[in-house]
């Protein structure tokens, strides 16, 4: 069943001579129609390959490369849309592989700009709060007080609690306590 639906759209597509064509040229039509491999296909102006079905289609897209993106049925087979082949990278890149390698390459741009950006801010917010020349002269005082009282205090703890004797002898417990 699914076969006959690829027949009866290829026969579709075939029977119709501007395909592909938004200008209707029938003599360029022709001239990548008769196109029997990938590389003599490429070599022809405004030309583009269908792998699966192994057919060269005429592609007066600006942007041949997106040409599955303006006419869904760019290719003869439905599935192999965006498998489509074209000048510059070649026979060996379809679009799909090109999409997402630009993906990957914005995505990571992206990506470095935001650790970029957040090292910028964690810069700036460790500039304005926590260094202490930034501080108005009341918070470095205020700051330098409460550490010094802190210090002092802990001086005081720690002085003021005499240290315990040390046991000597059967007054010894064995296990330390």
């Amino acid at each position: 069943m699914a076969m006959d639906a690829t027949i009866a759209n290829t026969s579709k597509i075939i029977g119709d001579p501007h395909h592909g064509n938004k200008n209707g040229s029938d003599e360029r039509f022709f001239r990548c129609w008769k196109q029997q491999g990938c590389g003599g296909c490429l070599g022809q102006e405004r030309c583009s390959w269908c792998p699966i079905t192994q057919s060269c289609i005429p592609n007066d897209y600006p942007i041949p490369l997106l040409a599955p993106a303006y006419d869904e049925n760019i290719c003869p087979h439905w599935s192999e849309r965006w498998e489509i082949r074209t000048r510059p990278f070649g026979c060996h890149v379809s679009t799909i592989t090109s999409l997402a390698g630009l993906a990957s390459v914005v995505s990571t741009l992206v990506l470095i700009l935001l650790v970029w950006a957040s090292v910028m801010a964690v810069g700036r917010v460790r500039r304005k709060f926590l260094h202490r020349e930034r501080w108005p002269w009341w918070r470095r005082w205020r700051c330098a007080w409460l550490s010094h009282r802190w210090k002092l205090a802990w001086r005081r703890g720690k002085s003021r609690e005499p240290p315990p004797p040390p046991r000597v002898g059967e007054e010894e417990p064995l296990l330390g306590l």
